[in-house]
């Protein structure tokens, strides 16, 4: 399947999101070093079900996490709780950054705040 580079969200790392079909690939690079750490695999499904859920608001990682938690099974997310989910969730609020849907700033002692758009 190709791949199509769509943006670049810097947060420590440098995030690289690529349309692959209808779904999504992050590929989370180092810094420091310009060497692939890891690869997230996120369904447009994931994307759309976060986005309909949290237009309209500013939240962090762990706020939208708490959103997917409850229907992680139902999505078939690779993560259900706990740490694991928060930085999937990172990485679908990331996805939103690059097509459009919203913004991202950083919060000092905070980590990221997302604003997600009403409307594209």
């Amino acid at each position: 399947m190709e791949s199509e580079l769509i943006g670049e969200v810097r947060l420590r790392n440098c995030h690289l999101v690529y349309r692959e079909g209808s779904n999504y690939r992050v590929d989370v690079i180092k810094a420091q070093r310009p060497t692939i750490v890891f690869t997230k695999n996120i369904t447009c499904e994931v994307v759309e079900y976060l986005y309909n859920q949290l237009k309209g608001h500013q939240v962090n990682k762990d706020e939208a996490a708490d959103v997917l938690k409850p229907v992680a099974s139902k999505l078939n997310l690779p993560y259900s709780y706990g740490h694991q989910l928060a930085y999937y969730t990172q990485e679908v609020l990331v996805v939103l950054v690059a097509i459009g849907r919203a913004s991202l700033s950083q919060q000092i002692g905070r980590g990221c705040c997302y604003t997600i758009f009403r409307t594209c």
